[in-house]
């Protein structure tokens, strides 16, 4: 089954702001080996998202928009559905009785301008909102069926998982079988160069690498209409030969994040963290505190910004700063070290850097940041060079801090 996306919306074309949505949708539909071919994004425009819809209706067997269905003038996705799908929009009074009591409730009296919501497409079935006023609609037909859906996520998800539940996942003949593998310490391309021999035989499972700053997921999805042994197999035998390909850099399978995953392992070897951050302001341990029942192996962090506090708090000497500068080896020695002993944690980790877009020096670009691990047996460190904006230097700074402990972790078990 081919599956097409269609996020509707002006506001969803500014560079702010993100479409969800589709994400969701996506992978709740993979889940049942439904793939989505393609997603667009189309401002409030009629005869755009007519042309949009049509086009879509054409070439998909399942069409999913989201957005257009509030009662403003610029929300045109009933209308642009019906000119596209050569339908009428029939008004039921019902819907307006509807939406009239959940404004009722909330002690307002409706504008009359929400009555247009209680426009359908004839021959839609009409999908209750159980958080907001906007009813979605599904239409069914034997080339294509169309699922109209409100744009907020909190009534879109509820509302979806519904329909997906009754009319979408039964339509998917497929057998599916996914794998998802978790990288750190290696780029994209390096990976696809590492293994594209292995995954480049096969059409089924299908391979998609991901990358995010610091992050490699390798997704596997095998589908077969036999049985679901069949993908199975061959689909966890690729997965097994990456894995072995890329084992110095594997994370894990967990649908976990990769501070969730280094908490775990720090638990079962009975060890506690510390860490000191410069340039990530508490980035690091901001996402460490976010897991629950973390306090039984973080102990603390600090954030020493200036080199007052490098000093004062984490016992840099003034002699290393004067030398080396804040961001050097040496200094973040000396903070992974100080962090350790002043919490007495059994592994403390430091970062400092120069984020940007300001703060280069000779000899010390933006983008340079230091890293340390400091423990009662190893001392290791790291100088790296990474790019992008101020946010990802700091965000590949904290995964690639989550990477060194990963890695000391697994020499500690070898």
């Amino acid at each position: 089954m081919r599956a097409i996306f269609i996020a509707v919306g002006s506001e969803l074309l500014e560079k702010d702001r993100l479409d969800t949505n589709s994400l969701y949708v996506a992978r709740k539909l993979r889940e049942k080996g439904i793939l989505m071919d393609l997603k667009m994004t189309v401002g409030d425009d009629l005869d755009n998202l007519t042309w949009v819809i049509k086009n879509a209706y054409k070439r998909a067997q399942l069409v999913i928009i989201t957005g257009g269905l509030g009662p403003t003038e610029d929300d045109l996705t009933r209308e642009g559905t019906a000119n596209a799908l050569k339908k009428e929009l029939v008004f039921q009074e019902e819907i307006v009785e509807q939406i009239r009591s959940v404004f009722e409730k909330r002690g307002i009296q409706m504008p009359d301008i929400n009555a247009r919501q209680a426009f359908i497409i004839k021959g839609a079935e009409v999908l209750p909102n159980s958080v907001g006023t906007a009813p979605g609609q599904y239409i069914e037909d034997k080339s294509c069926n169309v699922l109209l859906l409100p744009g907020p996520p909190r009534e879109m998800q509820p509302m979806f998982d519904d329909i997906f539940i009754r009319k979408i996942a039964p339509l998917s003949n497929f057998h599916i079988h996914t794998r998802c593998l978790k990288f750190s310490g290696i780029t994209e391309s390096e990976t696809d160069s590492r293994i594209s021999d292995l995954y480049s035989k096969y059409n089924n499972p299908r391979t998609t690498i991901l990358a995010s700053p610091g992050i490699i997921e390798v997704h596997l999805l095998g589908r077969s209409k036999k049985s679901p042994e069949e993908n199975k197999k061959t689909t966890d035998s690729l997965a097994e030969k990456i894995k072995e390909r890329l084992a110095e850099y594997f994370i894990t399978e967990k649908d976990i994040s990769f501070e969730q995953y280094i908490l775990e392992e720090l638990r079962s070897n009975h060890l506690t963290l510390s860490t000191a951050e410069s340039c990530t302001g508490g980035g690091l341990g901001n996402r460490i505190t976010n897991i629950p029942g973390s306090s039984d192996v973080f102990l603390g962090g600090v954030i020493a910004y200036s080199n007052e506090l490098k000093m004062k708090i984490l016992g840099v000497s003034k002699g290393i700063l004067e030398k080396y500068g804040a961001v050097s080896k040496q200094t973040a020695q000396q903070m992974a070290q100080g962090i350790r002993e002043k919490s007495h944690s059994d592994i403390g980790v430091a970062i400092t850097g120069i984020a940007g877009p300001t703060g280069a020096t000779k000899g010390k670009p933006v983008g340079l940041v230091c890293l340390h691990l400091s423990s009662l047996k190893t001392e290791q460190g790291s100088q790296k060079i990474f790019s992008g904006d101020r946010q990802v230097i700091k965000t590949r700074s904290e995964n690639f801090c989550l990477n060194l402990i990963r890695k000391y972790l697994k020499q500690r078990k070898n």
